[in-house]
């Protein structure tokens, strides 16, 4: 039916989001792409630099951050310095 109407009034595609399951992707031609919600599923459609939009799915970017093994912590070593030392 949104599609329907989208192509009616010469649109290139529907812009819709709820509690509604997020996703970008194409019927009859149209683009659809509804956000989802960021209260529930925590998802969202931004669009970049080059005007293309993409789905953030933040609940599972955390899982998986989440998932993966914990990074090692680089040490800076430093030298104290001392009144006798030169600093470069």
């Amino acid at each position: 039916m949104l599609a329907d109407e989208a192509r009616r009034h010469g649109f290139d595609g529907v812009v819709c989001g709820h509690i509604h399951s997020a996703c970008i992707r194409k019927i009859d031609g149209l683009d659809y792409i509804n956000t989802g919600d960021w209260v529930e599923s925590c998802t969202a459609v931004v669009e970049d630099m080059t005007g293309t939009l993409r789905l953030i799915d933040w609940a599972e970017t955390m899982r998986n951050r989440d998932a993966r093994p914990p990074r090692r912590r680089m040490v800076r070593r430093t030298e104290t310095l001392t009144k006798d030392k030169e600093v470069a």
